[in-house]
């Protein structure tokens, strides 16, 4: 890691006693309360780069492979890895390789020039890289995602660069709610330097700002589960079995026609009592009809499981559940 705070540091010899602060009045520019993650623009390898993620709960600097083939970055440029690095749900990605590149944060007079070793990650993403724990200590930068700020010293000052609360928003909610595709870039032309990179595309989604960004998949590997998953072709109508227990309801799609939607509805009521409604209602299965059991070495010592902690709310809604079996008699 090399980090160029440019040889006016000479003349500013007290850099160091500059102290890094965060007033009330720097976050009154944004949409609060809010709990946006901290996403910035950044310069990397001469060309503008939209959609960095400032996570300082990452220990390692990472650049989306979508963001690597946009950049036209050679493959025999990366360098080996014989690690793989952990994924959001603890499971284990091989990175592709790993990669100096030259990130500028800030612009002129105030800023940074840092050599950033970059793991190359072959997995669709929101963001095009992500900024961890390695790259902000070289830069000393101090990041608040109340604030929506990173500040870092310079040789001129103290540098402020912001977070994009607008761009964190959409980005999340298509995280959350669209689905994403991956396609290779389409022309082998090279980028011009300074030229802004925003890359990947999206379907399905009605925010015109970011159409045309790269966006996130995670690198869980059940998404592929996930996927797969089928959902009604139709819409759905909830429909009362008696109108005294408004909470019993049921739910018939509406492309189903007459007479069979008013058969399937007279069925369905008269056989109201059928349906457990309660955990009253459920009284147990006959151990002769089906029986869970674990396939425990009997001579294996026991251990005890550490006890997790919950917040408040979380205790009262667990105690509650529990009092529902155990008044049903299933515990």
């Amino acid at each position: 890691m090399q980090v160029n705070l440019d040889e006016a540091a000479k003349s500013y010899p007290n850099n160091d006693l500059v102290p890094i602060t965060f007033t009330e009045d720097e976050a009154k520019r944004l949409s609060q309360p809010h709990g946006d993650a901290l996403v910035v623009e950044l310069e990397i390898a001469k060309h503008k780069v939209m959609r960095n993620l400032i996570d300082g709960g990452s220990s390692t600097d990472i650049l989306f492979t979508r963001a690597f083939f946009q950049l036209k970055l050679p493959d025999r440029t990366l360098k080996p890895v014989k690690s793989p690095i952990g994924g959001f749900s603890g499971n284990e990605v091989m990175p592709l390789g790993w990669i100096t590149l030259r990130v500028v944060f800030g612009t002129a007079p105030c800023q940074a020039s840092v050599s950033v070793n970059f793991l190359v990650v072959d997995s669709p993403s929101v963001y095009n890289t992500i900024i961890g724990r390695e790259t902000l200590h070289a830069l000393r930068a101090v990041a608040s995602t109340y604030h929506m700020l990173l500040k870092f010293p310079t040789p001129n000052g103290i540098r402020v660069v912001d977070g994009a609360q607008t761009v964190s928003r959409e980005t999340y909610e298509l995280a959350t709610t669209a689905r994403f595709r991956q396609t290779e870039p389409t022309s082998t032309k090279r980028r011009n330097p300074g030229e802004c990179l925003q890359v990947g595309t999206v379907d399905h989604v009605d925010y015109g700002v970011i159409t045309g960004a790269i966006q996130l998949g995670s690198l869980d590997p059940r998404d592929d589960f996930y996927e797969q998953r089928g959902s009604p072709v139709e819409d759905l109508e909830e429909v009362q079995f008696n109108p005294d227990e408004p909470r019993k309801t049921f739910k018939i799609g509406r492309l189903l026609r007459e007479p069979l939607w008013a058969r399937l509805i007279g069925f369905l009521r008269e056989h109201e009592n059928d349906f457990a409604w309660t955990h009253h209602d459920i009284p147990g299965i006959d151990p002769t009809v089906m029986i869970h059991s674990l396939a425990v070495d009997p001579k294996a010592r026991p251990i005890k499981q550490k006890r997790r902690s919950f917040n408040p709310e979380r205790y009262a809604a667990i105690n509650t559940e529990v009092e529902k079996l155990v008044e049903a008699g299933s515990i």
